[in-house]
């Protein structure tokens, strides 16, 4: 039997690109001249929250590597969009080598005017880490197959998780304030970095706000169990119903990309199936859709008939460095609990299944265990 492994990822190049672009935006010209006579380990001079996200990322590209390394798959599903199904075949050809792979889909050529050039020399770094995603440290893999959905299905998406997170704050801020007004908080939030989806196709969040947040998740349970519950619901009641209704939008969005994903990797495994046998394949996708797939590949009776079943390996190592990325989503997951309670509503039976998680447990033992809650 031929075993498929579904593993969570956090690209290490979304995240250098964001900070390289975000430190080159605040440069005056004699700062940038000065750089270029010295274009090295310039992350030192990033501020401090994003130096943190790239430290973070770093680990966890690592962890993945000593999955990749476990593993040594025969063929990769990478989560990049169906329309770049040339590159796909270019690279399957081997017409390309990786370092080309992935210069000519993340559109890096080289350049000698100013801040591009300095960004090229930098993320070229970056570009050779991912080369490991797509070369073992012995050989390249058998196929490396596109799963993702097409770009423009993409950028619909990207306004309405951009909405729900823009509600989340509203409503996380006024819970805050509500909550404050009865006793101060003891802790505060350190880090947060986060740039939106528009800035590249890949919203990055970075957020060392986890003891802040369950203090106040942890106040405000009690407090709506209590007499101040009719304060807090009067208080909340407003910012709780736009959240939760763009919060299920957002939703709504996702699963069905969740099931065209699913549909791609369904294709793309027939067909490796019947050129040849692959005895280890490996699945990156984004946390957000980890929970989705990982159900419905185990649920999938087409599978065994192609000889496949799920692998078992410990992702726990690599749950446990992601979670500064994850936090965002885990807030929002957990307000909207949250905002049901507020409202005094039930969770839909739509939107009580995997499909609606954001994020792996952190308590997952292994790809193959069910999921449990994540507050």
């Amino acid at each position: 039997m031929s075993q498929l492994f579904l593993i969570p990822i956090i690209s290490v190049f979304d995240v250098h690109d964001v900070a390289i672009r975000e430190w080159l935006g605040k440069l005056d010209e004699s700062a940038l001249q000065s750089h270029l006579e010295y274009p090295f380990k310039l992350d030192r001079f990033f501020p401090e929250s994003s130096q943190h996200a790239l430290v973070s990322v770093d680990e966890a590209h690592d962890e993945i590597l000593h999955l990749l390394d476990i593993i040594n798959p025969q063929a990769v599903f990478l989560d990049i969009s169906v329309d770049f199904v040339e590159l796909e075949n270019k690279y399957n050809k081997r017409l390309i080598s990786p370092l080309e792979f992935w210069s000519e889909y993340y559109q890096i050529s080289a350049s000698v005017d100013g801040s591009q050039a300095l960004y090229c020399i930098y993320i070229k770094g970056i570009i050779d880490k991912e080369i490991r995603l797509i070369e073992s440290r012995e050989r390249l893999p058998l196929s490396v197959v596109f799963y993702g959905q097409d770009i423009k299905s993409r950028e619909e998406l990207i306004p309405v998780y951009e909405y729900a997170r823009d509600r989340d704050d509203e409503f996380l801020l006024r819970i805050a304030r509500a909550i404050n007004e009865i006793a101060s908080f003891r802790e505060l939030p350190e880090h947060l970095w986060y740039a939106p989806m528009q800035v590249r196709q890949m919203a990055v969040s970075y957020e060392e706000t986890e003891e802040f947040y369950n203090e106040l998740l942890s106040r405000l349970k009690r407090l709506l169990k209590f007499k101040v519950r009719s304060y807090i619901v009067k208080s909340l009641s407003g910012q709780a119903l736009e959240f939760l209704q763009a919060y299920e939008k957002f939703l709504d969005y996702k699963m069905r990309i969740d099931e065209l994903k699913l549909s791609n990797i369904l294709s793309g495994l027939k067909l490796l199936a019947a050129q040849s046998e692959h005895t280890a394949t490996v699945v990156f996708c984004t946390p957000m859709h980890y929970c989705a797939l990982l159900d419905s590949l185990k649920k999938d009776k087409l599978l065994a008939g192609m000889g496949i079943n799920i692998g078992d390996i410990d992702i726990r190592a690599l749950l446990d460095k992601m979670r500064p990325f994850l936090q965002k989503n885990r807030i929002m997951q957990n307000n909207y609990d949250i905002a049901l309670n507020i409202l005094g509503l039930k969770k839909s039976r739509k939107f009580d299944n995997p499909g609606s998680r954001l994020i792996p447990s952190l308590g997952t033992p292994h790809l193959n265990s069910q999921h449990g809650s994540t507050s």
